[in-house]
């Protein structure tokens, strides 16, 4: 395996919902692109439960297999694309707080080096920048 650039994004907010409201969100992967502006479309058919995998595919990009790493349910889920030029991770996570909930997206990127410098260009700014619109958008959709 060749050596790799990490690249690390974490965006935060606090929503006035229960856990629950969120999770609903979360769980509805084929609703996904309601909240997440970068995606065209996602295809799911499983239990979401860790080892399940679905379809993605990104605004203006082919589709991608991801993996869901981890489950907790009503807490937190992790996913995980390979990609030919290295992995993609997400960590999706709620904690309650005075009856608020804290909802926390992060974005990982492990790329094959000979590839970071267009990853860094091309790709990594619209991920990055897509956190806190997501996070607006499962706001709007839960106070609405």
């Amino acid at each position: 395996m060749s050596e790799t650039e990490q690249f690390f994004a974490t965006e935060t907010t606090t929503i006035n919902a229960d856990p629950s409201d969120i999770w609903a969100i979360w769980v509805d992967i084929n609703g996904w692109p309601r909240w997440d502006d970068g995606l065209e479309s996602t295809k799911f058919s499983e239990t979401f439960r860790a080892g399940s995998s679905f379809e993605l595919t990104p605004r203006g990009g082919e589709a991608l297999t991801v993996t869901l790493r981890s489950v907790t349910q009503g807490e937190e889920f992790s996913d995980e694309a390979a990609l030919p030029f290295g992995k993609i991770r997400n960590a999706h996570r709620l904690m309650s707080i005075n009856g608020k909930v804290e909802v926390t997206h992060e974005i990982q990127a492990l790329i094959n080096k000979p590839d970071a410098g267009f990853f860094a260009e091309e790709i990594w700014p619209h991920m990055r920048n897509g956190l806190a619109g997501a996070l607006s958008n499962i706001r709007r959709i839960i106070e609405d």
